[in-house]
């Protein structure tokens, strides 16, 4: 067994345990009696079931080389790519209180897009946007989580 498939056979397992330990640490949160109103257990729920998700995606992968015969290589991204990508972060993390969440992200997708090789500027523009606009209303509609509207506070 190559080294790096049982690493992520372990690791695998690990992550899967302390997820479903969290899971069951957040099913017991004290409930609240606020009408329309998430309970406080919900968004660790959602947390904790993507991070099953990409654990269970891991143990899967780790079983994965061993039916193919073969491992997939690691592409090598350059330093420049990584610095660019950092300074996005951190302009975005400055910028997000006062241009507001759509605002500010739509440039920082845009800024990864081109990062991980999207050439087509109408996907970068149409994508960052879309993207932007899903998770704004995901979060205030379905999550109930007010996220900063900045300079857009009149239109949404």
């Amino acid at each position: 067994m190559g080294a790096m498939r049982k690493r992520n056979l372990v690791s695998a397992a690990i992550l899967i345990a302390l997820g479903v330990g969290y899971a069951v640490l957040a099913t017991d949160l004290p409930t609240r009696n606020i009408e329309n109103a998430t309970g406080p257990s919900f968004f660790p729920l959602v947390v904790v079931s993507c991070f099953l998700v990409l654990s269970a995606a891991l143990l899967v992968q780790g079983f994965l080389p061993a039916l193919s015969g073969k491992l997939p290589d690691i592409p090598k991204i350059p330093a420049g790519r990584c610095g660019i990508g950092l300074a996005a972060a951190v302009i975005y993390l400055a910028a997000l209180p006062y241009l507001g969440f759509i605002a500010a992200n739509i440039p920082l997708f845009a800024v990864l897009m081109v990062l991980y090789g999207e050439k087509r500027p109408a996907w970068v523009i149409g994508g960052s946007v879309v993207i932007s606009l899903l998770v704004f209303f995901l979060f205030r509609e379905v999550f109930q989580i007010l996220l900063p509207a900045g300079i857009l506070g009149d239109l949404v």
